[in-house]
């Protein structure tokens, strides 16, 4: 009996920790930090906010672009230059769709912000959490192969 009760406060418990609370896409920290700064004159900090994140994300890229295009296939078992072309191309359409994808997603996450002062800093905030995000997926890409 005291072993079911346990098992029941620990399936309990797991079920809280997996229900917490879940961080809105369109929150963001800098952009908080710049509305109170700012109050409602914000849109100048926001869009210095969101160009700083979207040149981030161009680094970001146009560094791991660089470094697909200067590495040596050579490296790759049986690798040839056709697969790099293939790895550069698939690169650089991911990156355009994933684009697409961005502004789509955070029109959806920020329509409930439509009509109010804060669209403003709900878009911004979505942008600059999904860059960041996108941003980490461009730095897991490697070249090689991880033993």
């Amino acid at each position: 009996m005291k072993n079911i009760l346990i098992l029941i406060f620990l399936l309990l418990a797991s079920g809280a920790v997996l229900a917490g609370p879940t961080t809105d896409i369109t929150s963001n920290r800098d952009v908080d930090t710049c509305i109170q700064k700012n109050g409602e004159n914000n849109s100048e900090c926001l869009e210095d906010l969101n160009d700083k994140s979207n040149k981030t994300l161009i680094t970001a890229y146009t560094e791991k672009l660089k470094q697909i295009e200067n590495f040596d296939y050579t490296q790759w078992w049986m690798g040839d230059e056709n697969r790099k072309k293939g790895m550069i191309e698939a690169f650089k359409k991911s990156q355009s769709e994933w684009l697409t994808y961005r502004n789509n997603y955070c029109n959806a996450a920020a329509t409930g912000s439509q009509g109010t002062h804060f669209l403003g800093a709900a878009a911004t905030g979505c942008n600059i959490n999904m860059n960041n995000r996108r941003i980490n997926e461009i730095e897991m890409i490697q070249m090689q192969i991880q033993e």
